[in-house]
């Protein structure tokens, strides 16, 4: 296995993983354990964003997104394109938002709003937006994975 390979792995697992680990930390509001929410949030979107920070380095030392999934018979395919854009696009978009959302609570929680406050619908719906983008990059990343290792 090469070190590209292994990364990669680690990074879909961790992709695959991120919504559901989100949605668990949802399930501290409803116990009204808002700082486990928060913790297990911020946690989990800083692993996240490093996690694709050491992605886009090792592509790039890999020589390039090309190179990465050259071995692939389907990498020239307009299917394969299409699912790779759609794939970084509603990534990127969602780690937008997630850290919007993210960096706004945290203003708000920290100028000490009661919780619930005047935030909290804002909140849950770029919470649901959010989740939803996790689970979609979660999946087109395992349909660009496999295309590109073992296909």
């Amino acid at each position: 296995m090469t070190t590209t390979f292994i990364i990669t792995l680690g990074i879909l697992i961790l992709s695959l993983l991120a919504p559901f680990i989100s949605l668990y930390a949802v399930s501290f509001i409803k116990k009204k354990d808002y700082r486990t929410h928060i913790k297990i949030q911020k946690r989990l979107f800083w692993t996240c964003v490093i996690a694709v920070l050491i992605l886009e380095i090792q592509i790039r030392v890999a020589g390039g997104s090309g190179s990465l999934v050259a071995n692939s018979a389907y990498t020239h395919t307009s299917f394969f394109k299409t699912v790779l854009v759609a794939h970084i696009i509603g990534a990127v978009l969602t780690y937008i938002i997630w850290g919007i959302t993210i960096f706004a609570s945290n203003k708000k929680y920290k100028k000490r709003e009661t919780l619930p406050g005047s935030f909290s619908i804002a909140h849950k719906r770029l919470g649901y937006v959010s989740i939803i983008g996790l689970f979609y990059t979660a999946i087109t990343a395992l349909i660009v994975y496999i295309f590109a290792f073992f296909l």
